[in-house]
């Protein structure tokens, strides 16, 4: 599948704009692509990049992805396609000044020029400000192209010059999708999927040791909870504690445990239910049917409560204790 026809599916609205804007040839010179993490807009840039320089363009595609022009600016190799990024914690003015140098030059290859800013809500104020007048007065063949999951932390000075494109948080299918196309098996894919829309950040799970890790910790403390597995408050205090251990690890900890239970719902609820934890396909289709449905939405209800003290200052180890307690009923 294309670039254009996977975003078409991720992003149909986003493209029709844009599909159409580009065929009667009223792109916009500045665009704000903004939403969360994962929902595609990274590609989305690239794609008008590529729109703007293909070689082999048709009616019905914008950008072909495997001529000479499409595959240098995949690979960020166009002279006239211009990428900006953070350098660290933000984009700074010398950077800004450095680029504006650049784009001052007539393009290398034709009158069109793309600056594609990631992570826009970065720029400091100086570095913002000094990027003003190329929003205000770009030159005719400029596309501006301002990326950001955070739209409120762009200045006002900046988004007042730029036209907004709002990017849809994407389905659980089509998260389960992308993952999987990225190479990222598909019982690690469901549980990647269920907890992010971000490729990038299920990426760095597949990578890390300590994410399977803490998936292992959470289906032990279930095991021991419901099965013959080790005893729920030693496993607390001997694997999950330092595993755990600030309020932030601890959120996540629980967010893996409420798959468990969310699964063993569903399965109370239908056959044809299409599991998130797999690789505890039989225990939880066991568990289904030994629980009602009022006892698993029940331990549901209790492990969100613990969620929602973690706010508090109450000690970690305590509030889990407290929460194995609960489920076995004590």
């Amino acid at each position: 599948m294309g670039l254009q026809a996977e975003l078409m599916e991720l992003q149909p609205v986003v493209m029709h704009l844009f599909s159409k804007s580009i065929r009667e040839n009223r792109l916009s010179h500045g665009y704000l692509l903004e939403g969360a993490k994962g929902t595609g807009k990274k590609r989305t840039a690239l794609w008008l990049a590529q729109s703007l320089f293909c070689l082999e363009k048709t009616d019905e595609n914008s950008a072909c992805g495997h001529c000479v022009n499409c595959t240098r600016i995949a690979n960020d190799n166009h002279p006239d396609v211009h990428w900006l990024i953070p350098d660290g914690a933000s984009i700074k003015i010398d950077q800004v000044r450095e680029l504006k140098n650049e784009l001052s030059k007539r393009g290398m290859e034709s009158d069109q020029k793309v600056l594609i800013i990631d992570e826009a809500d970065k720029m400091t104020v100086q570095s913002a400000n000094s990027l003003l007048k190329f929003i205000e007065e770009p030159d005719g063949g400029m596309l501006l192209l301002f990326i950001t999951a955070s739209p409120g932390k762009v200045l006002p000075t900046i988004k007042s010059r730029l036209q907004p494109v709002s990017f849809k948080e994407l389905s659980y299918p089509n998260r389960l999708k992308v993952f999987m196309a990225a190479g990222i098996g598909e019982q690690k894919a469901r549980i990647y999927a269920s907890l992010t829309g971000s490729l990038t950040k299920a990426q760095e799970w597949e990578k890390e040791e300590a994410f399977s890790e803490a998936r292992t910790a959470v289906v032990k403390l279930y095991e021991g909870l419901y099965h013959n597995g080790p005893s729920p408050l030693i496993h607390i205090q001997d694997t999950w504690m330092p595993l755990f251990k600030d309020k932030a690890a601890c959120a996540f900890g629980l967010e893996l445990f409420l798959l468990l239970f969310r699964d063993r719902m569903h399965l109370s609820l239908s056959e044809d239910y299409e599991m998130v934890c797999t690789g505890q396909m039989e225990m939880l289709k066991q568990d289904a049917l030994r629980y009602s449905l009022k006892e698993t939405t029940n331990a549901i209800e209790a492990v969100l409560s613990a969620k929602t003290k973690l706010d508090s200052n109450m000690n970690v180890q305590l509030l889990m204790e407290q929460l194995v307690l609960k489920l076995q009923g004590r």
